[in-house]
């Protein structure tokens, strides 16, 4: 592991925040389990069977090319570090060390057989975090050859398709290169790599995709039609569907989001200050949903609660935000959005025993078939269980979720302090300055309100220690050693800045109260702390498709599921027993509430009816119904109507 936390060089806009190397933070607890369910699950299988990272050209087969083993490798790569797996970082290593082995004298390097830069860039981020965690130097050396290339052909091989709209993955790579070298040639390759991007923090500005992409575009005319004629405004050689096609593709606008805070960093303004707050707010308005981002199926949706949300798109914009975090702009909402995701639409497309996956997920699931669903131009098969729902896209990369969470969960800061983005259990060691310090972390969070931090070091050290404090803890506080707590604002870092001896314990507290939120539709949501919480009918699962490892899954149920909840009733939160366990356990957290029978509310298809709006209904039939934490739900109602009594 390297043994320091990399800021920006001049003349890049100075950052506040660094993150640690791969291996500083070790997960505890709960958060182990659940790193452990993903080795023994899908992440832990897939390079045994899969054709498209088993036979990989990334591995020296004749398989896949592109960007599948790429994919699989940015998140097996911090997965098998994280938990010190020696069978997994050898299988890493066998990626690994094919592609070192590629590079040629030119400088260039991958599969012979495809030359697009996209895959490219995944397998940087590769690099950069197998090099944080072991040191290796041959990562920056091969890194400034391959730029050298770049910077030689951009004009000759412009970027097209995935990677115009995709080029601050490239960029952020060249950020990071240029913090460890110095090398005055980055900058400039920055400036070419951005004139070939699509332009993300215009269009957050103007963010003309106000609607479902079903009713903007229809899918036939997006392939054939306006969408087309703008294909050269994006820069493509060779347009796939054109410029409304990649601004409106859910993963693309995941990315995206990341684009103006890259950018940022070397061509500072307020557009790209607050490109990803701008972008965001106007994708929540439009086309948000309850856990927590926007709908894309494949493109944005609207902000029905039956659209779906590929969970590619989940992964990704955990990713926006935990890099935001590095690149100077205003951290803001960031460690909400990143718990948000990361306590209910990660796990909420996800089996329990991290095996079988959606390609889409809804707020209100109530069947997973292979049958009608409102999807924009997704597959009937997308929100079923099993290997390779719809695209095999997210089969690649929904293993980067769980283990960049848990490297994620602290930041070094620029004045050799720490930063807490998100409470897990876990231990931190690292330096501040000279002084090695461990930070242990003893809590249940997220099923528990208090976090205990010990703070070890070798010797006394002033430095600070910032804890950030969720925006609807309301009445955090905080201790040290006992002392009388002082209260902590909501939404903003609490900074203990003093002269730690060592052996002290932080103690954080973040009471957490039911909340009704409001959504599409005029939708009600119940929200405790970071968590979703779910009607939860009983599931029935049936193979549909078989195969000797994953096979394929239909779920349904038999139960009522078209509740209402009852304007202005009581919320009645049951917390104090809740078992800090991998999501998808019984966690003994409970919200109970008053709800009211729709019967006029059904099907549609395969999915529930949209929910109705705001529905007026007799005071006979009002019952108690019970709500679970989304994540940990295959089928669900989380966005109810909310009805008044006649």
């Amino acid at each position: 592991m390297i043994n320091r936390a990399v800021f920006n060089r001049a003349p890049l806009t100075p950052n506040s925040m660094a993150g640690l190397p791969l291996g500083a933070v070790k997960p505890q607890g709960w958060l182990r389990e659940q790193l452990e369910a993903a080795a023994k699950g899908l992440t832990g299988k897939l390079y045994t069977f899969w054709p498209d990272v088993k036979d990989s050209a990334w591995r020296g087969g004749e398989g896949d090319a592109w960007e599948r083993a790429p994919y699989y490798l940015d998140g097996l790569v911090p997965l098998a570090y994280l938990l010190e797996d020696e069978e997994l970082i050898a299988v890493a290593k066998e990626y690994i060390e094919w592609t070192l082995a590629s590079q040629r004298e030119d400088g260039f390097f991958g599969p012979e057989s495809n030359k697009d830069w996209w895959p490219r860039m995944v397998m940087l981020k590769v690099l950069m975090q197998y090099f944080t965690a072991t040191a290796d130097k041959r990562v920056p050396e091969f890194m400034f050859n391959y730029f050298k290339y770049q910077y030689k052909m951009l004009e000759k091989q412009p970027m097209e398709e995935w990677a115009v709209a995709r080029g601050a993955e490239n960029m952020q790579a060249v950020v990071w290169l240029y913090n460890l070298t110095g090398s005055k040639f980055l900058l400039e390759l920055l400036a070419r790599l951005n004139e070939q991007t699509l332009d993300w923090t215009s269009h957050f500005a103007s963010f003309p995709h106000t609607q479902s992409m079903a009713r903007l575009i229809p899918w036939e005319e997006m392939k054939t039609g306006r969408a087309a004629e703008n294909a050269k405004l994006t820069g493509f050689e060779r347009p796939y569907y054109g410029q409304q096609y990649h601004l409106s593709h859910v993963v693309n606008v995941a990315m995206g989001l990341k684009a103006p805070g890259v950018v940022n960093q070397f061509k500072s303004g307020r557009k790209e200050l607050e490109g990803f707050h701008t972008g965001f707010q106007k994708l929540m308005k439009h086309h948000g949903v309850a856990y927590g981002m926007f709908t894309g199926d494949e493109h944005l949706s609207g902000a029905s609660p039956v659209q779906g949300t590929e969970l590619c798109a989940v992964v990704e914009l955990m990713h926006t935000a935990e890099t935001l975090l590095t690149t100077g702009v205003k951290p803001d909402g960031l460690g909400d959005l990143i718990e948000k995701l990361a306590f209910n639409a990660l796990p909420g497309g996800q089996s329990a025993d991290l095996l079988y996956h959606q390609y889409d997920q809804q707020a209100d699931q109530v069947r997973c078939s292979d049958g009608r669903h409102n999807w924009y131009n997704n597959h009937d098969d997308t929100n079923l269980f099993g290997l390779e729902p719809n695209f095999g896209c997210c089969t690649a990369n929904l293993h980067q979720g769980w283990p960049k969470y848990a490297a994620s969960l602290w930041y070094a800061t620029e004045d050799e302090g720490f930063a807490a983005v998100s409470y897990a259990p876990c231990t931190v060691r690292f330096r501040s300055g000279k002084t090695p310090v461990r930070l242990t972390v003893e809590t249940g969070y997220p099923f528990e309100q208090t976090v205990r931090i010990k703070v070890e070091m070798s010797e006394p050290k002033s430095m600070p220690i910032r804890l950030r404090i969720p925006e609807w803890a309301q009445e955090a506080t905080v201790s040290v050693d006992g002392a009388e707590a002082e209260a902590a604002q909501a939404g903003t870092y609490h900074v203990l800045e003093r002269e730690w001896q060592g052996g002290e314990v932080i103690t954080l507290t973040l009471p957490m109260t039911a909340r009704i939120t409001r959504w599409g539709r005029k939708t009600a949501a119940v929200e405790v702390g970071p968590f979703l919480m779910a009607y939860h009918p009983a599931e029935k699962w049936e193979k549909v498709k078989d195969h000797p490892v994953i096979p394929t899954f239909a779920v349904s149920t038999g139960d009522a599921w078209n509740y209402a909840l009852v304007r202005g009733s009581e919320l009645k939160l049951d917390i104090e027993n809740a078992v800090p366990a991998p999501f998808g356990a019984d966690h003994a957290f409970r919200v109970r509430a008053q709800a009211v029978r729709l019967p006029e509310w059904g099907m549609s298809g395969d999915s529930c009816a949209q929910p109705p709006v705001e529905p007026a209904v007799a005071d006979a039939g009002t019952e108690e119904i019970e709500l679970i934490p989304y994540g940990d739900t295959c089928l669900r109602i989380s966005q109810f109507p909310y009805a008044s009594m006649k």
